[in-house]
This record gives C-alpha cells, structure tokens and sequence, in this order.
C-alpha cells in the first residue's frame, strides 16, 4: 500500500494548491448577472496559536519553552466589568495574567513574564488575523453585496449565526470575527455566540463517543505507523538530538504530530525554524504521516467503510450546513438566516474537504477556511421544494480557491459553463444523500456496532 493515498471518491477534478488561507477579497468572483446571493457560510479554523507541548528545546537554536505573544487577553476583566454592572474598578483592572511553571521538587514555580502564553493559546498574531477576516467578512457581505444590513438591530438576531467548539482559541477567534464583522456602527447590537458541550460536539469527530469511529480511527493510525514509521527512522540522526533524544515515529509518545505542530506554529509567527527541520522532503513526510493517521479512514478503499467514516466523523454538522440553504431555497425570504460563521479546528477543515472530495493532503493554515454561498438563478420560475430546488446554485472557497466539486461535474449539476456553481439539488447528494446509511440506521445505531 502506498504511503500516499488517492482520492476514493469522485470524478477526478482539479484540486486547491493553497492551505486555506483567505486574502482581504476572500476569493470573491461576481457570479452572472441574474444570480443573487441569498446566503453565505463560513467554517473556520481558529487564528494562530501557540504549540500545545513544549518540543525541540534541544535543537539548535533552542525552541524556546514560554511564548511571549499574549499581551491582549483580557477576559477576566471583561467578566468581572459584566458581573458588577459597572465600567471602573481601577483596582481589578490592574490585574495581571503570569504563567506559573511548576519547578522540581522543593523548588519554588517560575514565574513568567506578563504577555507569556498558555500552550495552545490564541496569539496576538491570531486575535489579528480573525479581526482582519471579520473586516473581509463585512466588506463583503456587508458594504459590497448588501446581505446584511449596516446596522443591526434586535430584530435581526436570527439573520446571523455565530458558533464555536468550546476551547478558548476558537471562542476568542470567534469573538475577533464578530468584531470585524460588526463594526463600530454596531456597538449596540448583541450578537447571539452559540458554543456546544463537549459531548454535543459535531464539528468534530468524537471517537470516545461512538465506538466504531473509534476503532476506524485505530485501524488507520495503526496502518499509518506500519507504512510511514520505517521511513521517518531515516530521519532520525537529525530529529532525535533536536528533540531531547525522541524518535520520529507516529505512535510514540511523544508524537511525530507534535513535532508538526511546533513547526507550523514557529512560521505562522516568523520564528527561527531549527535547521535539521528546514528540509521540505522531512516536513513532507511527517505532514502526511499525520494527514494519515488522523484522517485515513475519510479516504478508506473500502467504499463502504469510507462512507461510514465520513458519516460518523462529520455526517450530522455537513447536514446541518445544507439545512439552513434548503429552507432558504423553499421558504424564500421566510427564512431569516443570511450569514454563518462556524469556528472550528483543522480536523472540521480537513474532514470537510474530504467530504467533498476536493482534500489536497496539505496541512490548513491558521484561520483557513471553507467559504459556502447560495445563489438563487432570477430567471427560473419553478417553485422549489425539499425534494428538488431548481435554479438554485452553492459556491465553494478553500480560502480563495473556487472549487469544482467532483460530485457536481457532470451536466445538469452545476451552472451552464461555470463548474464551480453546483446545483443546490447535486449539492444536498453530497452533503446529506451519499453519507445516508443504507438502512436507514441512526448514528447512534452504528457507533454501537463494532
């Protein structure tokens, strides 16, 4: 079996060459001139962040242990302002956030400097880059296209929804988004910011939830140490002095993916990159390695297997994308909701894109997303219902890519001469029809199946 995987699923079709990344203009193409746009949704990962282990404080040039790019949180005094009900406490507002690292036994903890960050902490660096997106967002949708008013009143609660994982770096990511999005001329509307229990989660899988998604996941992490573990040893002369004597290996502990992660947080913030980790071949190598054993089952030979994968890792939160569009298309302007915002991780990214069939095996960057518009075709006269919704077309970005969606290639699925404007109705076989269980059985039905 080969280390690196094929698309399964599918017509073959060009595939993103970026990570996700949107510019200021969000990759916006003006649809044909009788298209409106009726509806937009966006599911992002998080800014950038600080690594979630400390890894590679041996190289050369160290990594350094404490990350001080955390000046800008102040949620503890933006709770007790609420709490109180008042605008001065000078003398809460002096406090100051310190990072506490436990020190060996009988020794005092060390103390950090103010503006250290937690491991995995959204970074001033990230707080920017959602602002700026939350800016792009606004002029958009907002100023260009009219989707959503200038101002908001109470009244329009419903035309947005905004929602997070529950972990501090997506909520705060979150939060800078509606900054920008919102603007200073809505100081006085109160968005509605929607966060789930753990345990209610879908915009991630949740193997410990569901027992076989757990044991997909095992069997393609397994598969993944089998055939990439042999390869990564011809690295080791190199990994293993930077990383206080580990070897690079996918099921160690700790992990190759750690190694991953310190990197791609060390460029998102323009830090010194050791040099045995400069070599794009290594980097290749342990990025796919990972892609593999956290992602594998998405593309399963099995074509069964790899619709059950898809189904009980992201299968309730795709439907629940398409939703809100079908009750645009049947409802008409009954149908409130003009503007999603969905902050999510790099796991929501990449399980959607493999959903889609448009997955480029390349790691998403910080504040990546996936861009999904709804336009509805003026000149078409037949009324829509839930079953078929003619003259209704979705638009997909991977940042600022327009994606040709596989499952819309063939004629009739998409807009005369613009593939990348999908039928609403060959949009729902993708996101809802083709990761129906045969039988009809509910996910909780099959989690229990091992």
């Amino acid at each position: 079996m080969s280390p690196t995987p094929t698309v399964a699923e599918g017509v073959a079709a060009p595939l993103p060459t970026g990570r996700g990344q949107f510019s200021r203009t969000l990759g916006w193409r003006d649809p044909p001139p009788h298209l409106e746009l009726l509806q937009a949704a966006y599911v992002l990962r998080h800014g950038e962040r600080t690594p979630v282990r400390r890894r590679l404080t041996t190289a050369d040039p160290p990594v350094s242990s404490t990350w001080n790019l955390c000046h800008t949180s102040r949620e503890f005094e933006r709770s007790v302002l609420h709490m109180v009900g008042t605008d001065r406490l000078p003398a809460l507002t002096q406090i100051q956030r310190r990072i506490e690292v436990a020190g060996q036994p009988g020794e005092s903890p060390e103390i950090g400097q103010q503006g250290d960050c937690l491991l995995g902490e959204l970074t001033d660096v990230g707080r920017l880059s959602m602002l700026r997106l939350g800016q792009a967002l606004r002029k958009r949708y907002v100023d260009l296209e009219h989707l959503l008013p200038t101002t908001l009143v109470a009244g329009d609660q419903d035309k947005l929804y905004l929602r997070s994982t529950a972990m501090g770096r997506t909520i705060q990511s979150l939060d800078q988004v509606i900054t920008g999005l919102l603007g200073p001329q809505n100081h006085a509307f109160v968005p509605h910011e929607y966060i789930r229990n753990p345990l209610d989660e879908d915009m991630l899988p949740y193997p410990r939830g569901c027992r076989r998604l757990h044991a997909l996941m095992q069997k393609y992490a397994a598969e993944a140490a089998r055939l990439y573990n042999p390869v990564l040893a011809r690295y080791d002369h190199l990994v293993s002095p930077s990383d206080c004597g580990h070897l690079p290996r996918v099921n160690a502990s700790p992990a190759v993916s750690g190694l991953i992660d310190t990197i791609r947080s060390l460029e998102a913030h323009a830090l010194p990159i050791p040099p045995a980790f400069q070599d794009p071949s290594l980097l290749e190598l342990m990025e796919r390695a990972v892609l593999h054993e956290w992602f594998g089952g998405y593309r399963a030979p099995d074509p069964e297997e790899r619709r059950q994968y898809r189904r009980l890792a992201l299968g309730p939160f795709v439907e629940s994308l398409y939703r809100p569009m079908e009750r645009r298309a049947v409802r008409g302007d009954a149908e409130p909701l003009r503007l999603s915002v969905f902050l999510g991780h790099d796991a929501t990214l990449v399980g959607l894109c493999h959903i889609l069939d448009v997955f480029n095996d390349r790691w998403p960057a910080f504040h990546a997303g996936l861009a999904i518009e709804l336009f509805r075709d003026r000149k078409e006269t037949a009324p829509a219902t839930e079953q078929h919704q003619p003259g209704y077309y979705v638009r997909c970005r991977y940042g600022d890519e327009e994606l040709r969606l596989p499952g819309c290639r063939a004629p009739g699925q998409h807009y005369p001469g613009r593939p990348e404007l999908c039928s609403l109705d060959a949009f729902r076989a993708i996101m809802v029809d083709r990761l129906r269980h045969p039988q009809q059985l509910t996910i909780q039905d099959e989690c229990n199946m091992i």
